[in-house]
């Protein structure tokens, strides 16, 4: 839909923002327009390409200012990805050699998910299988991977991928994604900090994603552990708590609408009542598929003595990840990020520090 590629290309594509940005452009045409944006569910069937037809007049109206230079038919057209990079049904029509081998991959992957581990992030992948479909007597691409294959080119233009990256995501189809994973940990001077987890979930599986469970642990805490959504998010989420103990939450957020195959969004929450104390560490397991995982931590009042990070695989193996950390002195505040790439299920990354506190 080009009207939802339009809005991600301005950072509107949130409801909350989109209506900030909607009301602007109303004051300029009829102040009595202003407020008259789209509920969450009927902005959803906008961008999801479920509306027959075009909205009401009045939200084209406003549409039309916002983006100027498209009419409201053209918001509300298919937004075709170049020609040279369309999947197309047609066995008689050409395909482009890199088109063919990643229509060919979701293929495969489609037809006979992988058991065993994925090799995920080699950007020189060897794909033997695809290219032998490709050798032989072509045959149409089936419907759900056309489907795919249509949504992973047009992320690849929204998130501008490179073509090995889209192809390594090709070879995920029948996963969950992470595209991103984003957590902020904000330390105050006691130790008590406020926990935040932003996803881009993209979902290469087959049926819509409705519920996703996750934990989260500390070694202290401050009392209850207290979870909210974050609302300024792609999708509005539920928080169902499951198990809960003196330092552990088990729960699940619930999306809604559900994240149907191929589609992405941004979803998040924010966890308060935990502590840090003694020992000063962040852990993090993978519970799928992460193309790009990064941890901030700014901790008040401190300076630090040390600071070090690990990656731990599936295996047992581990190895220092110190080369994408980086670690500062912002004032009075210790600040550290550290990013990683292409990890798997069952991997686990570590964060560890060593705070000087400031003489009383």
């Amino acid at each position: 839909m080009r009207l939802k590629v339009l809005l991600r290309e301005k950072h509107w594509q949130t409801h909350q923002t989109f209506c900030v940005e909607y009301d602007k452009a109303a004051k300029g045409i009829d102040r009595d327009l202003v407020g008259t944006w789209p509920s969450r569910a009927q902005f959803h069937r906008w961008l999801s390409g479920e509306l027959k037809g075009l909205p009401y007049p009045h939200h084209c109206r406003v549409l039309e200012k916002m983006l100027p230079g498209w009419t409201a038919e053209q918001l509300f057209e298919p937004c075709p990805p170049n020609e040279s990079n369309q999947p197309q049904s047609n066995p008689d029509e050409p395909v482009s050699a890199d088109v063919a081998e990643l229509l060919a991959t979701i293929e495969l992957q489609v037809d006979s998910p992988e058991t065993g581990e994925i090799n995920w992030g080699a950007t020189t992948r060897a794909m033997p299988a695809a290219r032998a479909r490709l050798s032989a007597p072509r045959r149409a691409p089936s419907d759900r991977t056309q489907d795919i294959g249509r949504r992973l080119l047009q992320l690849q233009r929204e998130r501008r991928l490179n073509d090995a990256e889209i192809t390594e995501l090709a070879g995920l189809s029948g996963h969950v994604v992470e595209l991103a994973k984003t957590v902020t940990l904000e330390i105050a001077e006691d130790g008590a900090a406020l926990l935040e987890y932003r996803f881009d979930m993209l979902n290469l599986g087959d049926k819509p994603q409705a519920r996703m469970s996750r934990e989260v642990w500390f070694e202290h805490t401050t009392g209850p552990l207290i979870i909210k959504p974050i609302p300024d998010i792609d999708r509005r989420i539920a928080i169902q708590r499951i198990h809960d103990t003196t330092n552990l939450a088990k729960f699940a957020f619930q999306i809604s609408p559900p994240l149907r195959p191929g589609e992405w969004a941004r979803v998040g929450y924010v966890c308060e009542g935990g502590k840090f104390d003694l020992n000063h560490y962040w852990r993090e397991s993978m519970p799928r598929y992460c193309r790009r995982y990064e941890i901030n931590v700014r901790q008040r009042h401190v300076d630090l003595g040390g600071c070090t990070a690990s990656e731990e695989h599936p295996d047992g193996s581990e190895n220092s990840a110190t080369d994408s950390l980086v670690w500062d002195i912002d004032g009075r505040d210790a600040v550290m990020s550290l990013t990683r790439d292409h990890l798997r299920p069952n991997q686990a990354v570590t964060l560890r520090w060593e705070p000087i506190r400031e003489p009383a």
